[in-house]
């Protein structure tokens, strides 16, 4: 019966995870300025797991409720959709800690080592969907602060591309 409803709590937990952050507009989102910035720190060790490699593997759930977009659906050609990107890497990523928030509560109804699994289940399951996010968020930044960086770049079906070589350039 705990399993049940473990399993059950984590499908709501999700679910209102992804529900919510969908409903906010922009001004909202961008209140969390802790979404904004990429500190530089981050950006070697995004590149030693080789986020770029296996990012696309992972669902896009962009478009998982109404008015949701597919990240690879946004025009990243101009700057408007570029800002839209950006936009959403930060929703999803803000969709993602408040998946985390939650995990806590296991402790309520299971013994302590179950409680701790879900710790680990909740930032396990979530923290590489944070990381592309904030992968993204690093790359689409430079589009817009070094427009030539963007030039010759974009893969219209995978969004913004380019090698390993380009991001070294520029930091």
């Amino acid at each position: 019966m705990i399993f049940l409803l473990n399993v059950l709590l984590w499908l709501i937990i999700h679910l209102l995870g992804a529900y919510i952050p969908s409903k906010f507009n922009a001004a909202f989102i961008n209140k969390f300025t802790l979404l904004d910035a990429v500190n530089q720190w981050e950006i070697p060790i995004y590149e030693k797991l080789k986020v770029k490699r296996w990012k696309e593997k992972l669902p896009d759930g962009g478009d998982w409720t109404k008015g949701g977009i597919k990240k690879k659906n946004i025009n990243i050609r101009s700057k408007e959709g570029i800002e839209r990107f950006l936009l959403e890497t930060k929703r999803a990523e803000l969709s993602h800690w408040l998946q985390i928030l939650p995990a806590p509560i296991f402790f309520t109804f299971n013994d302590p080592l179950s409680g701790i699994i879900m710790i680990i289940y909740a930032f396990s399951f979530n923290i590489p969907f944070i990381i592309i996010q904030r992968y993204n968020r690093y790359r689409l930044i430079r589009c817009l602060s070094r427009p030539g960086y963007c030039r010759n770049s974009f893969d219209k079906s995978r969004g913004v591309t380019g090698t390993q070589s380009k991001i070294k350039e520029i930091t």
